[in-house]
């Protein structure tokens, strides 16, 4: 691991090349007004396909070609040097096999390396052959009217159906066409957002491409010289500003895939046809004619490879004699680890495989799906990878957890849509069958290891030995982290820890996979390791940092990994109301200081507030809420949710159920609800642990965001179980309870949440947060006794009695209750109005309407009075 792989560069460019394929839709679309009219017309005619002897079609392939040039300002070089498997346009010569030709000519192919990106551009789409002519000679227009100018990006999940209703004859819901932020990911009605003109059509696109070109200036210049490294910040910066631009617009399709999920899929499979067709030596006219007929079209060329982080519950919530003390540390720390394990052990399929940062599809919720070659020395090398992180998780963690790597072969055919539902119902079965194959315990693995504990158990994990500096390496990198996580927010991967030695830079104890990992929020330490980025030393900088603002960008030059946590710091406000804390665990904490980290002790003290009248002291409960949850039905969603499901809907779809939990939550919790702790979030679940009362509200405006951020669409929803519990209580505890609570949500018939062991569909929540404002205000205008609403709560462990014959008889008792309250306790001209008014809200609405899912108001009433 001391070298790259010597087919990367090349692999990265023919990568690079097909990443770019379709640049010139964008700019195109742009009605750029500073360019070259007569190459653009001398492009036309060697680009674009002559139809009927009348009129080129597909000009956006002369535009891709014409494109290139401002984007080759900012890369590695394209033109002198090593340009394999290109040929070098150092000459100046008209050179039909360049990079640019062979990005360029996709719609008119006549070389081999043509015809490889042309193939993956046709695979990603999943065309079939009569398919993809009708659509190659199509018009640019959509299935909603618009041409290629107006048409704005549809959600695939207004498409989904699992039941019997049908799909939407016409979508109503887009994409804003904007740069990447928190917000921009939510779709928006299309009534009054969609240009009906040309003009501003355009404009919006200019404004972007300026963007997108001034952008390219973040990048780090020394990174040019490392193809792997600059193509990672390349694809973020791809990602931020094409996300929301549709791919395809011709042939009434539906333009529902981004031109940044089309160009990635299309990337990684031309990279992937490239070495297959490489290492078999095929790479010429016979070859391309091949995959110009399709005949080789059933050939396994491909080998889809996917990773999965197994045991993630068992290593983020490890016990130890100490693990509550540093419980939030740790927390943070094991999340972030998980993410980051995951990360870099799809970094060594990558670098074992040869491959660029673009063959990996997806990496979310501890799995990564990658599109290497089928090939014997990939084959070799991910066997003996596999035995690599085997033993490190073996050694390093007792096999509390681990990443197994499972591939599957597959062909061209194999993605084209009559096909693809089954392929990924394969990949689906293969995840389930490797979870039961953890570490070959079956074959050369021992079953039982042998450990040693001269030093004790570690007081973070018992399960590990600690060393003589009183705790194992695992757990002082998980504090280590939990502590950087609040203070930087870049990473940095290198081969050799001396490398990253330097002030400034913080470097984790372990090496994982062999890399060195460490952390930095200088920007400008960041682009000072340009040397070992020439070597090839620094072999990544990912950007982990949280927007400020929800409409704030993501993209600041570098490549993004979305694996952070919002962790809740001290405030200003805090500091001034730092009173809360006494009398609490807290107190047993480190003082408040602006920008600390605060622990779960804190957290539990937040919804608490200054007594009524003087406002001498502190009121309400000092507990935390463990808020979990995941998306309901997921497996059915990509197996049959879709009508045609393709590669790239498929890389699309599961980029966007991602960056709702992974890019918009924490971004969200930091604006909106400060105090709480994103423990884990991505893929489609995620884990909270916030103040008791603020975290419900959290609950309830994650389902309101989620239906919007998935067009409405009422077969994709999420189920949560909320778990109050006094800040003390061990987290495994803590996390068994909040699993349990969300089982029972996913039993009562998804949709829905429990809390305080009541079922409610979310579809409820709205009628139970009305109940409980008037109950408060009820409260506030009647002095409502702690008595009197306790006699509530046993009123509906009378209504809700199952078979109990004198369950009708709650009526009359509340009545009876409320008449002696507003007797002795309200002035006599008072009385009449406050019965109407108890009688309503608490007995019809309340307990008659609402049954036993009006204890969470009453409760939530209690412990605000505390």
């Amino acid at each position: 691991m001391n070298a790259q792989h010597p087919q990367l560069a090349a692999s990265s460019r023919v990568a690079f090349a097909a990443f770019l394929h379709d640049l010139g839709k964008f700019a195109e679309r742009a009605a750029l007004a500073d360019i070259d009219r007569e190459r653009l017309d001398a492009h036309i005619t060697q680009y674009c396909p002559f139809r009927e002897g009348r009129y080129h079609s597909h000009r956006h392939a002369a535009w891709t070609a014409l494109m290139f040039e401002r984007i080759e300002a900012h890369a590695p070089d394209l033109v002198r040097g090593d340009m394999a498997p290109f040929a070098s346009r150092s000459g100046g010569a008209d050179i039909t096999d360049s990079l640019v030709n062979a990005a360029a000519m996709h719609h008119k192919p006549a070389s081999f390396l043509q015809w490889v990106i042309a193939t993956a551009d046709r695979v990603a789409s999943g065309f079939e052959p009569d398919e993809f002519e009708r659509y190659n000679a199509g018009e640019d227009k959509t299935d909603t009217g618009r041409n290629h100018y107006q048409a704005r990006q549809l959600t695939l999940f207004e498409q989904i159906r699992l039941g019997t209703a049908a799909r939407p004859a016409r979508p109503a819901w887009r994409y804003p066409l904007q740069a990447l932020t928190p917000l921009s990911i939510f779709p928006v009605p299309a009534a009054g957002y969609e240009p009906a003109a040309d003009a501003p059509a355009q404009a919006e696109y200019r404004t972007l491409w300026s963007d997108f070109l001034a952008s390219l200036d973040a990048i780090p210049r020394a990174h040019r010289q490392n193809w792997p490294l600059w193509l990672d910040h390349f694809d973020t910066a791809w990602l931020s500003f094409t996300h929301a631009i549709p791919s395809a617009t011709a042939f009434g399709v539906k333009p529902d895939v981004s031109l940044y999920d089309h160009s990635k899929t299309t990337a990684a499979l031309a990279t992937a046809l490239w070495r297959w067709h490489a290492a078999v030596s095929a790479a010429d006219s016979a070859a391309a004619s091949a995959l110009q007929a399709r005949s080789d079209w059933d050939e396994a060329k491909f080998l889809l490879v996917q990773g999965d982080f197994f045991g993630i519950q068992d290593f983020i919530f490890a016990d130890g004699a100490e693990t509550n003390r540093s419980a939030a540390r740790l927390l943070r720390g094991r999340s972030f680890q998980v993410s980051l394990f995951t990360e870099l052990a799809a970094l060594r399929v990558l670098e074992a495989c040869g491959l660029p940062p673009t063959s990996q599809i997806t990496n979310a919720a501890g799995k990564f799906l990658i599109v290497a070659p089928n090939t014997e020395d990939v084959r070799t090398a991910l066997a003996a990878l596999r035995a690599e992180l085997d033993a490190w998780f073996l050694t390093h963690g007792f096999g509390q957890a681990g990443i197994g790597l499972v591939t599957r072969p597959a062909s061209c055919n194999d993605f084209l849509k009559g096909r693809f539902r089954s392929l990924i119902e394969a990949l689906f079965a293969d995840l389930e069958e490797a979870k039961l194959q953890r570490f070959d315990l079956t074959g050369a693995a021992p079953a039982v290891l042998d450990a040693d504990y001269p030093h004790g158990t570690c007081p973070f994990n018992g399960r590990l030995p600690a060393d003589s500096q009183g705790a194992a390496p695992l757990s002082r990198d998980q504090i280590a982290l939990g502590t950087q996580l609040a203070r930087q927010d870049r990473l940095l991967i290198a081969r050799d820890a001396a490398a990253l030695r330097s002030g400034g830079v913080r470097l984790l104890e372990m090496p994982v996979f062999g890399y060195r990992v460490a952390f930095t929020g200088d920007e400008d330490l960041s682009g000072r390791f340009g040397e070992l980025a020439r070597q090839g030393q620094l072999v990544r900088c990912w950007d982990f940092s949280l927007p400020e603002t929800l409409d704030a960008p993501l993209w600041h030059g570098y490549a993004r990994r979305y694996i952070n946590a919002y962790v809740p710091l001290f405030r200003d406000v805090d500091i001034v109301t730092a009173s809360k804390y006494a009398g609490t665990a807290a107190d047993e904490d480190d003082a408040p200081t602006p920008g600390q980290g605060k622990t779960l002790n804190h957290i539990a003290c937040e919804d608490r507030r200054p007594r009524p009248g003087d406002g001498a002291g502190w009121q309400g409960q000092v507990a935390l809420v463990t808020l979990k949850g995941d998306v309901d039905n997921l497996g059915r969603i990509f197996q049959s949710g879709l009508e045609q499901p393709t590669f790239a809907r498929m890389a699309a779809l599961s980029r966007q159920v991602n960056a709702f939990f992974s890019v918009w939550l924490p971004a969200y919790c930091a604006v909106h609800h400060p105090d709480t702790y994103t423990v884990f979030a991505g893929g489609d679940d995620f884990f909270l642990i916030g103040p008791w009362l603020d975290t419900q509200r959290l609950a309830a405006e994650m389902a309101d965001h989620f239906q919007r951020y998935v067009a409405g669409n009422p077969d994709i929803h999420f189920s949560a179980g909320l778990v109050m519990a006094k800040p003390g209580l061990p987290i495994p505890t803590l996390a068994a309870q909040a699993e349990e609570a969300l089982d029972t949500a996913k039993g009562g018939g998804k949709d829905a949440v429990v809390l305080f062991g009541q079922y409610i569909p979310w579809a409820d929540w709205p009628r139970l947060a009305a109940a409980a404002a008037e109950l408060d205000q009820l409260g506030a205008d009647y002095r409502l006794s702690t008595g009197y609403v306790y006699g509530l709560l046993q009123l509906i462990d009378l209504a809700t009695a199952p078979n109990n014959p004198e369950s009708p008889l709650w009526r009359s008792r509340f009545a009876y209750r409320t008449r002696r309250y507003v007797v002795d306790k309200l002035p006599p001209d008072a009385r009449a109005p406050a019965q109407v008014r108890l009688a309503t809200a608490l007995g019809e609405q309340g307990i008659g309407g609402l049954g036993g899912a009006y204890r969470i108001p009453l409760f939530n009433y209690f412990y605000r009075q505390r």
